[in-house]
C-alpha cells in the first residue's frame, strides 16, 4: 500500500509554516511545487485498494447472510429453550433477517461515511491549513511590494521594480484563492473594503515605477510621499488585516467542525463495530484521518527550516509552562537568541548558504540545550530557549540562566563550515525572569528583549539580564530609530561638507561630506549615536544612497577642481547592486564621476576580499576614485593595497594629533606617506588641530590636510562661499566655526 503523503518544499525564512497542496490541484502561483525531498506531509487522496476492500467485505458479508437465511440457518441466541420447534424456528428466522438487514445497512453506512469523511477531511484540514499560508503570504507580498516601490525610488534601481512587477500578480492570486475558500460574507467584505483602495494604489505604485523607468527619481519619490498615496496605503494595509482575521477565524471553524464531526461519527461508528465485530476496516481509516489531522497540527508548529518549534508552537509551550509555573511556584528564564553576524553572511554568501547557517545553528542548539519543547526559531535569525529554574530537579535541563547562556554563547562563537565557506557568526543573549506581577508571556518576552539590547550594546558575543534601567533606554532607542527611519524617507538626514586642503600650497582641494541629523525637537543628533542604529536596523544603505544623492547635487555647481569625498559602510561592500546605485546616483545628479572619491576603512574588508575587491574595481571603472580610510589602525594590510585599486591613503587622527607629543606617532605617519607615495598614491592626514601639526606634515611630503585647524563640518550654505573662487593660501585656511 502506497504512502498516504506526498511532499512538498517550502522556501526559507520567508515562507510560512506549512503549506498544503492537493494532488488533483495544481500549485499556485505562490506555492511551491511538489518534491521528492524532504519537506511538509500532506494528506493524500484516499487509497482505491483499500476502498475497493472496505465495499468487497460488505457485498461479501451481504451475500453470506443472504445464503444462510435461504439455508433456514438459525442463531442459538435467539432461540428460547421454552419455545415450541416450529415457533422457535420461525422467530429466530425472523430476529435474524432483522439483524441482518441492520448490519447491511450499518456496513454499508460504515462504508459511505468513511468515505466520505476521508474525502471531507482531507478537504477541510487542507483548506484550514491552505487558508493560514495564503494569510501570511498576502501580509508578506503587501509589504514587499511596498518596499519594492520606495527603494526603486530611493536608490534609482531599476532591479527592484522587476520585483514588484513579480509580485503583483502572485498577490492578486493569493487573494483571490483565499477567496475562493472563504465564505460569501467575506468575500463581499474584502471587496467593500479595498477594492476601489487597491486599484487606485496599484495605479500609484505602477505610475511611480513609470517614472522611474524615464530616469525621473525626484518626481517618483514625490509621488510616494503625498498624502494621497499614504492614505491609500493605509486603506488598504487595514483592509488587508480585517480580511486576515476573517480567514483565520474561518479557517478555526472548519477546523472545529471537522474535529466534532470526526469524534462523534468516530464514536457512533466504534459501537457500531463493538456491536456487529466487522467495521475495523471503517474504523481504522477514522483513526487514519485522525492521525493525519494530529501531523497535520504538529507540522504547522514546526519551523522547516531548522526542524525546531516555531514562534506559534513556541509561545504556545511558554504559555502553558508559565500557567504550570503559577500554580507550583516554579521559576522560569526566557532566553532570546540573536545572531550577531548572521547578515553579513546572508548577504555575502547568498540565502542558499544563510539556509544552511539556520539549520546549522538549530542543530548546534539541540546539542547543548536537549530539549527540543523548549528551544524554538522565532523568525530569521532569532532563537529562543525556555529554562526553568527550579532547584530541586523538577524539570530538565537544570542549570543557573548565566551558565546556561554562556554554554549558547561560547557554542554559537564557533565556526560553522557551509558548502564551501566556514564563517563565524557569534550570538548575543538576552535573559529575562519570571514575576508574580507578570499578566502573560509578553511580560517575559519584553524583559528578555531589553537584555538582548543591552547585550548588543555592550559588545555582542555575550549574554546580559534585564535591568529596570534598561527598559527605559530601550524605548527611546526604538523611538529613536523609528524617527530615524522617517528621517531616511524624508532626506532630513543632511550632509554637512569639511574642507580638504592642499598642505602645500594651502588652497581648497575638495570637501569630505559627513552625515547629520538635525532632529526637530532633539537637536543635532550625535553620529555615534544614529550611525549604529541605522546600521542595525538596514538603514546604513538607504541613508548612505540619499546623503551622497544630496552632496552631488550640492557640489554640481562647485568648481571642477573641487573634489567630493563620501564613505561608504562595511555593509554596502556586501551589495552587489552598489556599482549599480552609484551609477545610477551619478547618473540622476549629472556629478562627474572623477570628482567623487569614496573612502572605504580597512575593516570593511574583513570578510569576503573577492567580493570586496569585484564591487570595487566596478565602482573604480565608472571613474570614481577610491580612498583607504583610518589607514594604520586595526587590519592595516600591505595586501590590501597591493590587490585593490585605491587613489589614496588617508592616516588616521590618532596618529595625526600625537605626532608633536609621541616621536613613535610621528615616524608611523612618516612612514606611511613614504609608503602611499612609493606605491604611487597620494596622503590625506586626518585630525589636523594646530599649525604646529600642519606644518611637520608639510615638512614630511603629506599632500592634503584635514581638521579643525582648516574648517568644521557645515552645511552646504557655509560651504559654497569657500569653495566657490580658489583663494590665496591664508584666505583658504580661513576656519569656518
Amino acid at each position: 500500500m502506497r504512502n498516504p503523503y506526498h511532499v512538498v518544499h517550502t522556501k526559507q525564512c520567508e515562507a510560512p509554516d506549512l503549506i498544503a497542496v492537493a494532488e488533483d490541484e495544481k500549485p499556485s502561483s505562490t506555492a511551491p511545487k511538489a518534491s521528492t525531498g524532504s519537506g511538509v506531509l500532506t494528506p493524500s487522496r484516499p487509497d482505491p485498494d483499500e476502498a475497493a476492500l472496505e465495499w468487497t467485505f460488505f457485498i461479501l458479508f451481504h451475500l453470506e447472510i443472504r445464503r444462510l437465511i435461504r439455508s433456514g440457518w438459525q442463531s442459538p441466541s435467539m432461540i428460547r429453550s421454552d419455545t415450541r420447534p416450529g415457533q422457535g424456528r420461525g422467530r429466530g428466522r425472523t430476529g435474524f433477517i432483522l439483524v441482518g438487514v441492520a448490519a447491511t445497512a450499518l456496513l454499508g453506512s460504515l462504508g459511505v461515511v468513511g468515505w466520505e469523511m476521508r474525502q471531507d477531511g482531507r478537504h477541510a484540514a487542507q483548506r484550514a491549513v491552505r487558508v493560514a499560508e495564503l494569510r501570511g503570504t498576502i501580509a508578506h507580498l503587501d509589504g514587499e511590494m511596498i518596499m519594492m516601490v520606495r527603494m526603486a525610488a530611493l536608490s534609482g534601481d531599476r532591479r527592484w521594480a522587476s520585483t514588484f512587477d513579480e509580485d503583483a500578480p502572485k498577490l492578486d492570486a493569493a487573494i483571490a484563492e483565499a477567496s475562493d475558500i472563504a465564505s460569501p460574507e467575506i468575500r463581499q467584505a474584502l471587496a467593500e473594503t479595498t477594492g476601489e483602495a487597491h486599484r487606485d494604489l496599484l495605479m500609484m505604485e505602477r505610475r511611480a515605477l513609470s517614472l522611474l523607468g524615464d530616469g525621473d527619481l525626484a518626481a517618483a519619490r514625490i509621488m510616494l510621499d503625498t498624502p494621497e498615496f499614504a492614505y491609500l496605503q493605509e486603506v488598504y494595509a487595514d483592509g488587508l488585516d480585517v480580511f486576515g482575521q476573517d480567514l483565520r477565524t474561518f479557517a478555526n471553524a472548519r477546523a472545529a467542525q471537522l474535529d466534532l464531526r470526526t469524534w462523534t461519527e468516530m464514536g457512533g461508528l466504534a459501537l457500531l463495530t463493538v456491536l456487529l465485530a466487522a467495521g475495523g476496516l471503517g474504523l481504522r481509516g477514522h483513526m487514519r484521518l485522525r492521525a493525519a489531522l494530529a501531523q497535520t497540527t504538529a507540522i504547522a508548529g514546526t519551523d522547516l527550516l531548522t526542524g525546531l518549534p516555531n514562534r506559534r508552537r513556541f509561545c504556545e509551550e511558554l504559555e502553558a509552562a508559565l500557567a504550570d509555573g503559577r500554580q507550583s511556584g516554579l521559576d522560569h528564564a526566557l532566553l532570546l537568541i540573536d545572531l550577531d553576524r548572521f547578515k553579513a553572511v546572508n548577504d555575502a554568501q547568498g540565502h542558499p548558504a544563510g539556509d544552511e547557517l539556520l539549520r546549522l545553528v538549530g542543530e548546534r542548539l539541540r546539542d547543548v540545550l536537549r530539549d527540543d519543547r523548549r528551544v524554538g526559531r522565532l523568525g530569521g535569525d532569532e532563537f529562543a530557549f525556555l529554562l526553568c529554574c527550579d532547584p530541586a530537579g523538577v524539570d530538565r535541563p537544570q542549570a543557573d540562566p548565566a551558565v546556561v547562556a554562556g554554554r549558547i554563547v561560547d557554542a554559537l562563537a564557533k565556526p560553522f563550515i557551509l558548502t564551501g565557506a566556514v564563517v563565524q557568526v557569534g550570538a548575543s543573549v538576552g535573559i529575562g525572569l519570571t514575576r508574580v506581577e507578570d499578566r502573560g508571556i509578553g511580560d517575559l518576552m519584553h524583559r528578555a528583549d531589553v537584555g538582548l539590547y543591552r547585550a548588543k550594546a555592550e559588545g555582542r558575543g555575550c549574554f546580559r539580564f534585564f535591568e529596570q534601567g534598561t527598559d527605559a533606554r530601550v524605548r527611546a532607542m526604538a523611538q529613536l530609530e523609528s524617527e530615524l527611519r522617517q528621517a531616511v524617507s524624508d532626506e532630513a538626514v543632511v550632509p554637512h561638507f569639511q574642507p580638504l586642503i592642499d598642505l602645500g600650497t594651502g588652497h581648497l582641494v575638495g570637501v569630505e561630506m559627513l552625515a547629520r541629523w538635525p532632529h526637530p525637537t532633539r537637536g543635532m543628533v550625535s553620529p555615534a549615536e544614529f550611525i549604529p542604529l541605522a546600521e542595525d536596523g538596514g538603514l546604513i544603505g538607504p541613508m548612505t544612497v540619499s546623503l551622497l544623492r544630496q552632496g552631488c547635487r550640492a557640489a554640481g555647481s562647485w568648481p571642477a577642481h573641487v573634489t567630493l569625498a563620501s564613505n561608504l559602510s562595511p555593509m554596502q561592500l556586501r551589495d552587489a547592486n552598489l556599482p549599480a546605485t552609484i551609477a545610477n546616483v551619478l547618473a540622476e545628479t549629472g556629478f562627474p564621476a572623477a570628482r567623487l572619491e569614496l573612502e572605504v576603512t580597512e575593516s570593511a574588508l574583513v570578510g569576503d576580499l573577492v567580493l570586496a575587491r569585484r564591487l570595487l574595481e566596478e565602482i573604480r571603472a565608472l571613474g570614481v576614485r577610491l580612498a583607504l580610510d583610518d589607514f594604520g589602525t586595526g587590519y592595516s594590510s600591505l595586501r590590501h593595497l597591493q590587490l585593490l585599486p585605491f587613489d589614496r591613503l588617508k592616516i588616521d587622527q590618532s596618529f595625526v594629533g600625537a605626532m608633536v607629543a609621541d616621536k613613535e606617532s610621528a615616524k608611523i605617519v612618516s612612514a606611511v606617506v613614504g609608503l602611499g607615495h612609493s606605491l604611487g598614491l597620494s596622503t590625506v592626514a586626518e585630525g589636523v588641530e594646530t599649525e604646529e601639526v600642519a606644518a611637520l606634515l608639510r615638512g614630511l611630503g603629506c599632500d592634503v590636510g584635514q581638521g579643525w585647524l582648516f574648517g568644521r563640518p557645515v552645511p552646504a550654505h557655509r560651504i559654497d562661499a569657500l569653495v566657490a573662487v580658489p583663494g590665496e593660501k591664508e584666505t583658504n585656511r580661513t576656519r569656518v566655526a
